[in-house]
Parts: C-alpha cells; structure tokens; sequence
C-alpha cells in the first residue's frame, strides 16, 4: 500500500466530489490521477494549506485532514461520463451546491476532441476554460472510492507523528513506509466513520 498526499487549496466539493455512494478524484491533481504506478488500494489524501487558510478565512488548517480515500476504481472520463452510478455527479449550474461542483464533466465527440461542459472549472459565461481543460484531462483519470473519509470543515489535527506522510508545499507526495502508512490509516479508521462528516471548508465562507 502507498500513500498519495498533496495540500488542498480550495475546498469547495469538487476535487474531491464527496457526494453521494463515491467519493471521486477527477479534476486537478493530474500527476496522481494519471500515475502507472498507484494501484488499487492504494489512498490519497488531502491536507489543509497556507492558501486554503486564506481563501477561508480560517486558521490552523495546514495540519489538518481534509479528506482521505482508498482508490477501488480508476476508469478513463469517457466512461466516467457514460457510466450509469455517476450522472449525478453531471453538474448542473441552476442548481444546489452539490449539483453546482459536480466533476463529470469531460467526454470526448464523435471526432475525439474534448468537450468541456458547463461546470465549476469553465469559465464564467460556460465556456470552455482551456487551462483547465489542458490540466484536467491531462490526468487522463478519474479515480473512484466507495469507502472514504470527507471531513471538509470538521477537519481533525493529523497527530504530529504522521505529518511526514503529508505532503507541504506545492506538488504530491508519494509515502512508501509500509508500517508507518499502515498506522496512520489505522488511525483514521479507528477514530472516525466513513463518509462526509462535514460541508466543504470553502462553502462557511459563500454562505
């Protein structure tokens, strides 16, 4: 088992989308969505940052859990797209914040070229916003977690002998101490269910 780590900047439910049966990784962090090497099994986590502080206006965040999710799926977004269990992750931009940050919002047409629907990561009059679009895709994955831990704004303080697991700073972390991996997740699963335990951070500061 490996660890993926990075820090969230922004929490606003769609990277990670923890809604609904899944919780899904399938825009930004394209270095790890797209890695050869992550297996099934493996988790990716989440931790708070600098930047996430400021955008929400909240302190103490950088040592904190955002989120941590076992991958038991990776699939190609033309299927994630297509895939029956996940229309309701389509979002809809009239409708309630969960629907407004949903993820599947990539596919490609008949002539193979990327479609970009009118989502969170478009731009402003939807769009299509080529930036994202470009790094987006370019994880060529989304990856898929029946059994989650979302704690969004009910984030606990990771204790300080797993913080070397966490990644600080831009960019991921790839955690190969198989012992140490295994007692932070023991940690995580001793102490808390699995599930959304809280709103996404960023929503406090949108209310």
């Amino acid at each position: 088992m490996v660890i993926y780590s990075y820090v969230i900047e922004h929490d606003f439910g769609l990277a990670p989308n923890p809604f609904g049966r899944y919780c899904t990784l399938a825009v930004c962090k394209p270095k790890i969505r797209g890695s050869s090497k992550l297996k099934i099994g493996d988790w990716v986590l989440g931790t708070g940052s600098k930047a996430l502080e400021i955008s929400t206006g909240k302190k103490g965040l950088r040592s904190k859990l955002i989120y941590a999710m076992q991958v038991k799926e990776r699939i190609t977004f033309d299927d994630y797209w297509a895939d029956p269990r996940f229309q309701y992750k389509k979002p809809r931009m009239n409708g309630s914040r969960v629907a407004l940050f949903g993820d599947n919002f990539y596919h490609k047409n008949e002539n193979g070229n990327w479609i970009q629907e009118d989502s969170a990561h478009s731009l402003q009059d939807g769009t299509c916003n080529l930036g994202h679009l470009k790094k987006d895709t370019s994880g060529r994955n989304v990856l898929i977690s029946e059994y989650f831990y979302y704690f969004g704004a009910n984030a606990p303080t990771i204790p300080n002998e797993f913080l070397e697991i966490c990644k600080e700073g831009i960019g991921e972390k790839k955690f190969k101490d198989i012992q140490l991996a295994d007692d932070f997740i023991n940690w995580i699963t001793t102490n808390y269910k699995t599930g959304i335990q809280g709103d996404p951070l960023n929503w406090q500061r949108t209310n």
